[in-house]
């Protein structure tokens, strides 16, 4: 059976991720596209009030898809303790990790009932690499938050994690970073976020 058309919000458009999946959902859907720069919406996702009052002009959604997040890479030996706006944690905590919980929290207020909301995690929730311990750090707590949350959502919303290996595209430094890992096709890991737009699933993790 055909789907609705929907009114989406991409936040992290302009990325490797980003890019796939709105090439996937362009065609069947409004997509409203937000980011840093270059996208119908510019505000840094670590800012909760930028992006509350972003979302408040955009009208009723249908859902809310974000494959952005930034976090450090840095080896063990090089982190110190520190307080959180000090830490080299500090990045992944405010924009990816929080930045994603409060984007998630804002949609409530203009999704309609039954919406979506899609947030991004990574491989290393659960497949840890060297100088990567704030990504493992952030993935599974996204990941470990939205299971909880989405049983005390309202009007029906869903909220899903998808969690993508490395992406084909991606910039050589990164994949470096990764050895090993098998790099998968855009087209394939914007068939998780499709999954969680368009079926009713809630409270997962689809591992792409």
């Amino acid at each position: 059976m055909a789907q609705s058309r929907k009114r989406i919000l991409l936040v992290g458009a302009g990325g490797v991720i980003g890019r796939a999946v709105h090439e996937a959902l362009r065609a069947s859907h409004e997509v409203i596209t937000a980011g840093l720069a270059d996208a119908d919406h510019v505000f840094d996702l670590a800012d909760a009030k930028a992006t509350a009052q972003a979302l408040g002009t955009m009208g009723e959604l249908d859902a809310v898809v974000s494959t952005a997040g930034r976090a450090h890479f840095r080896p063990l030996a090089a982190i110190e303790p520190a307080a959180l706006e000090d830490s080299v944690y500090g990045l992944g905590l405010r924009d990816k990790l929080l930045g994603q919980v409060n984007l998630a929290l804002a949609a409530r207020a203009v999704l309609r009932e039954g919406g979506s909301i899609t947030l991004t995690s990574g491989t290393t929730s659960d497949e840890p690499i060297l100088g990567g311990s704030s990504l493992s750090m952030v993935n599974g707590a996204i990941e470990h938050w939205a299971m909880a949350a989405a049983t005390e959502l309202p009007r029906g919303l869903r909220l899903n994690v998808v969690s993508p290996s490395l992406v084909e595209g991606t910039p050589a430094p990164a994949v470096a970073a990764f050895p090993g890992f098998e790099l998968v096709s855009g087209a394939r890991v914007a068939l998780a976020y499709l999954r969680c737009l368009e079926s009713g699933i809630t409270g997962r993790v689809i591992r792409v």
